[in-house]
């Protein structure tokens, strides 16, 4: 039986997907919000993908980290040719934590310091170098992290105006000006752009550029984690593109892959190579088939502008989530940036209700649309589906939400709302 931990239950066994659709052993089909955690960017079992993979297949399957391989040396040009940075270098990896985790050291050792400065209510992984950059305290319980390295900054509110934006940015300062104080200047801080796993929180590129713009005073790297909002998702090819300045350090993933575990750090070169030899590796970095599979996404994600596709829907979306908050007083906050969404769930009293966000994604799934929750609260529904999708999978996507919405609006003065 499966552990606990990994939280597979409360769905139905997937045996196959095409698209934006999932199927069971029955060959009831279930539409995916979810997007396999945010990865499959391209929907499940895309021909480009699967062809690539399975050209592969039949040539190279595995070398170790150490020895290279045409489709790996593929896979880095075609990543630094559509990076930001202007002389670039990329460090493969494996998962999303693995490479937060790479990042810490490369400014490390470009450096020369140890401290971070994070964010509350950051999501950064749950491997334990990881979650030492990562807010949630219960996730730590069992790894043993010394929290003494790093720093929590305040991330600012969803609707924050421009006085509290300053505040935020007035108070990293003074975290930077202590820290220097006491001999401890970080190494560098790292923060999302947009904080996905609480809650999908959106700062704003305000925000954002006054937070590079005083570590970069400060000779602070600023590590950029866009595993979620890289390569279209937000609806630009990096969300970093949008800003006035760009990170020293991007971490990529999940939609890289569509599906293959991989993930990269992308920097300067002389920032990347700070890290000497061997101090990084992982026996399935760069592994061929994750590469074959990157190679054929960055391809289509170039061919179709998906980033563009992702805009359009996502404000589509977001008129339909606004819509559904105008009816139903439950509905609170929608928000997002291209095909990244959510809403908060409101008990009776008017306050986040785990309970009825627990509704909404039962009624969901009774009407074969998988969705995922969380946020701060554990009231917070997020809409993360594959980009590519056709007209009628859009529709599905916006009449079924809208249906499970309305079914639970109908009973929320009884909904098990726990507050």
């Amino acid at each position: 039986m499966e552990a606990i931990s990994t939280g597979t239950f409360s769905f139905p066994t997937i045996v196959s997907g095409r698209g934006c659709w999932l199927f069971d052993a029955a060959g009831s089909a279930y539409f995916d919000g979810t997007a396999g955690s945010g990865a499959v960017a391209l929907g499940h079992g895309h021909p480009r993908v699967r062809d690539a993979v399975e050209r592969q297949l039949g040539r190279l399957v595995h070398t170790g980290c150490k020895i290279n391989s045409d489709v790996r040396t593929e896979l880095v040009a075609k990543l630094c040719a559509i990076s930001p940075f202007s002389t670039c270098s990329i460090l493969p990896a494996v998962t999303g934590a693995e490479a937060i985790e790479a990042s810490l050291k490369i400014a490390r050792a470009y450096t020369g310091r140890r401290a971070i400065i994070a964010f509350a209510h950051a999501f950064h992984g749950k491997t334990t170098g990881a979650l030492s950059v990562t807010w949630r305290d219960e996730l730590k319980s069992f790894s043993g992290i010394c929290d003494t390295d790093v720093k929590f900054a305040s991330f600012p509110a969803a609707d924050a105006d421009q006085a509290e934006l300053e505040i935020r940015l007035a108070e990293f300062r003074r975290i930077i000006h202590d820290a220097g104080a006491q001999g401890r200047l970080p190494a560098a801080v790292i923060l999302e752009p947009i904080q996905v796993t609480e809650g999908v929180h959106i700062p704003g590129r305000r925000f954002l550029d006054g937070i590079v713009e005083i570590a970069r005073a400060a000779g602070i790297l600023v590590i950029l984690d866009e595993i979620y909002t890289g390569f279209g998702r937000a609806g630009a090819l990096f969300y970093c593109r949008t800003l006035d300045s760009i990170p020293d350090l991007l971490v990529v993933g999940k939609s890289l892959g569509n599906g293959f575990a991989i993930s990269a750090v992308l920097g300067k070169r002389e920032v990347i190579n700070a890290l000497p030899g061997g101090i990084h590796t992982s026996t399935y970095s760069g592994h061929p088939l994750a590469c074959a599979a990157a190679a054929s996404v960055i391809d289509v994600i170039l061919e179709t502008r998906l980033w563009e596709l992702a805009a359009r829907l996502g404000t589509r979306l977001l008129l339909a989530l606004r819509a559904m908050a105008a009816r139903l007083e439950f509905v609170s906050h929608p928000r997002g940036e291209g095909l990244l969404l959510a809403f908060d769930c409101l008990g009776s009293g008017g306050r986040p209700s785990p309970g009825v966000a627990r509704s909404v994604l039962a009624a969901a799934l009774a009407r074969r649309l998988l969705l995922f929750g969380g946020g701060i609260h554990g009231a917070t529904i997020k809409i993360v589906p594959p980009m590519l999708m056709s007209d009628d999978d859009f529709g599905y996507l916006v009449e079924t939400l809208g249906s499970a919405v309305a079914g639970v609006g109908a009973t929320w003065g009884s909904c098990d709302v726990v507050q």
